[in-house]
């Protein structure tokens, strides 16, 4: 039995009375479902008996999230305290779903940085948790692992051999943070943003600086060509991740990447959609007015068409507020193709797109019910796979 299903529990078969958003179009009707799958729509605006009234209200698919740190703040929640990793994965799990997240892509970091080390000592507590808590029917959210290489690790290639396997790696993606580059072109702003992790100690930060810019140019290159190819052998999709210039965009696409997660600039955004690399931002740039990094905005890239999907990065309630923040003035985009930045593309860019992400018939019945009050989106219930889990 479904954990999220209690005994004798009436399952709806049919929502009527919906404001069914699909990919290319918003339609008043009926959506009916069995056994898990979606059935057919109609557009028949009566209400059939012991069907599931929406009264109006939107339904859209589940939202596909393929880039959270979310788990990693349940995990550890303050600095030095770390939790159960059984509980986080729960934690972690309630938070995607209350924010109509029903596909989430944890990304953890393989090979951090020194001055991050922690991070490479939560990543197997963090799978264990969330494999056992996977295994005992405790997630009512889907969840894979989006294995993030750090490329400028000298050992990345042993790191991500250790865990490409696990059944639940589903996505990679190329990181290079060495300052003056990508996400941190201004190495003093760097520096004062990473002071405190290295305990105030100029001179050990300065060492970690010229370590990192020395690795990036020296086994960075090398180390991308391996990963990538890992990424090939197993069949796991691969971005590369703040790309700057066109050049990053090339050397991206003749790595097989399919996606170019938070390019810094208008330049590389445009760049890699002319090489067929979907663009992926992170949904806070968007409702924050600008990234934290003080790279490109995301309204920006959508204003110009270089925009296709969004993830919470690491806010899950950002996602649907930010496809909703599409359709207003200024950008004013259409709903559906608001709604397919944080569904269709998601699942295309990931290879699930033969069975969710998108109202249609034969695909799964994750489903999001959505009223918006005065303009802000209200998660009112949420079905994975037919069943509702909140």
């Amino acid at each position: 039995m479904n954990l999220w299903q209690p005994k004798g529990a009436a399952v709806a078969k049919t929502f009527a009375n919906a404001r069914l958003v699909l990919k290319d179009d918003v339609v008043l009707g009926n959506l009916h479902i069995d056994d898990g799958l979606i059935t057919s729509i109609d557009e028949d605006e009566t209400l059939p008996s012991e069907a599931f009234d929406l009264d109006g209200d939107f339904l859209i698919a589940g939202l596909i999230d393929l880039h959270t740190d979310n788990l990693e703040k349940h995990y550890q929640p303050r600095k030095d305290v770390f939790w159960d990793s059984i509980n986080a994965a729960m934690s972690h799990d309630a938070q995607v779903i209350a924010a109509g997240i029903t596909t989430v892509f944890d990304s953890l970091t393989i090979g951090a940085a020194r001055g991050w080390d922690v991070r490479s000592e939560m990543i197997q507590p963090m799978i264990d948790g969330l494999t056992e808590a996977h295994r005992q029917g405790l997630l009512r959210a889907d969840h894979f692992l989006h294995l993030r290489c750090e490329v400028t690790h000298p050992d990345i290639r042993s790191i991500v051999e250790r865990h490409i396997e696990h059944p639940l790696s589903r996505f990679m993606s190329l990181m290079d943070h060495a300052p003056g580059d990508r996400q941190s072109p201004d190495v003093s702003r760097y520096r004062k943003n990473n002071l405190a992790a290295f305990g105030h100690d100029s001179a050990e930060l300065d060492r970690h600086i010229k370590d990192l810019i020395t690795k990036s140019k020296t086994i960075a290159p090398g180390n991308r060509r391996t990963v990538a190819g890992l990424s090939r052998t197993h069949g796991i999709p691969l971005a590369s991740h703040d790309d700057a210039s066109a050049e990053h965009m090339t050397e991206a696409a003749e790595l097989g990447c399919v996606i170019s997660e938070f390019p810094t600039t208008i330049e590389a955004a445009a760049a890699g959609r002319a090489l067929g690399l979907k663009v992926l931002m992170g949904a806070p740039n968007l409702i924050r007015g600008g990234s934290h990094s003080g790279n490109v905005a995301a309204h920006d890239l959508a204003k110009f068409g270089h925009l296709d999907l969004f993830a919470s990065d690491y806010i899950p309630s950002s996602m649907l507020a930010a496809a909703f923040k599409l359709t207003e003035p200024p950008l004013s985009w259409p709903l559906p193709c608001a709604i397919w930045t944080v569904t269709g593309a998601p699942a295309e860019a990931a290879g699930l797109d033969r069975d969710r992400g998108e109202l249609a018939a034969g695909l799964r019945a994750d489903l999001a019910w959505i009223r918006c009050i005065e303009g802000r989106p209200v998660i009112r219930g949420v079905w994975r796979s037919g069943v509702r889990v909140l």
